[in-house]
């Protein structure tokens, strides 16, 4: 039986994985959904037409958990980050699981509120970081697990992206809806990445953010300390030129790991042998990741308490650089309680 899934915001993001998901082995029932813009409710109902499904349209979030609780078995939410803390709450307080677009929350404080919700609704939550769900990925972090590369030495990444450009009229641009610029939206992903890869949480961060005349960071640099010691040094550029790329390294005693933050690529130098992958992104992997993890036939590979700690890494980032690169000490857990 298919998942009966209910969409909170259509936008460009959630039509995306529509589009891989209709037709897919993971295909769901498209019960209801909702967003602001008739538009992308217009775009979205066409791309799930001839599903079997037809989906109802509601004026808003609460309108669409009033009327559609009862059908539902879970809520996708793919909105501008301010809303997700309160359509997440909702939407377990209703019993439903969620599977919620990144970042989780826009601070520490909205993340502990939505794990409070979880553990009383006792549904779950998988949050869409892709590099967290990617099969490729989840292969390579086995394997650093398993020992085989040696340990693990320091860690480099960047991201970069023609950002400012690209969203220049999209409500990532605007802080209140946003929760941040740049390093927020995009660099979030390679903050996770080291997470999925390293199986390290973050014990420490000094940080500088570079907002370039906007109220938004759109470039900055961080050095960051894993558990044992192990330096972690990322920069973020979102004002650079036309694309959107990404590369981050793991330097092993027994080899150097390059991967893509969102699990499109991986290259593995062990010695003279050089090995590449090319997975691309692997869309119809969040939701088959999400219908397992709700079934109890994996751990949740994308938790609340992973997006916990990345919120508290994101106010101890804004907090260094607000006090000159000052280092900053984490406290939280990445990984799931027992």
């Amino acid at each position: 039986m298919s998942l009966k899934l209910g969409i909170i915001g259509c936008g460009l993001k959630a039509a995306g994985y529509a589009r891989a998901w209709v037709g897919s082995a993971v295909e769901p029932a498209f019960v209801a959904l909702t967003d602001t813009s008739q538009a992308s409710i217009d775009r979205y109902v066409e791309i799930v037409r001839g599903t079997g499904s037809a989906p109802k349209v509601y004026p808003d979030a609460d309108a669409l958990l009033k009327a559609e609780a009862k059908n539902l078995d879970a809520i996708y939410i793919s909105t501008p980050h301010a809303f997700h803390a309160g359509y997440a709450t909702a939407a377990l307080a209703h019993g439903l699981d969620v599977l919620l677009e990144k970042p989780m929350a826009l601070n520490a404080a909205e993340a502990q509120e939505i794990i409070a919700a979880r553990d009383r609704s006792g549904r779950k939550v998988v949050v869409a970081y892709q590099a967290s769900l990617s099969p490729l990925l989840g292969r390579l972090h086995a394997r650093v697990a398993s020992g085989e590369f040696g340990d693990l030495l320091a860690v480099s990444g960047e991201v970069w992206e023609n950002w400012q450009d690209r969203y220049g009229s999209n409500w990532k641009q605007v802080p209140k809806l946003s929760g941040g610029g740049f390093m927020f939206d995009t660099g979030s992903h390679l903050m996770n990445a080291v997470l999925q890869i390293a199986g390290l949480k973050y014990v420490g961060v000094s940080a500088s953010l570079r907002n370039l005349g906007r109220d938004y960071e759109l470039a900055g640099g961080v050095l960051a300390r894993l558990e044992g010691g192990i330096p972690v040094n990322l920069t973020f550029c979102g004002d650079t030129i036309l694309g959107c790329e990404s590369c981050l390294s793991f330097f092993f005693e027994d080899a150097i790991l390059r991967v893509d933050i969102w699990g499109k690529w991986a290259e593995l130098r062990q010695g003279s042998t050089l090995t590449r992958e090319t997975a691309g992104e692997d869309q119809t992997a969040v939701l088959q990741a999400f219908i397992d993890t709700c079934a109890g036939r994996r751990e949740n590979p994308s938790s609340a308490e992973r997006s916990l700690h990345l919120a508290e890494l994101w106010d101890l980032i804004k907090q260094s650089s607000q006090d000159g690169g000052a280092p900053m000490t984490l406290h939280t857990s990445p990984w799931n309680p027992k």
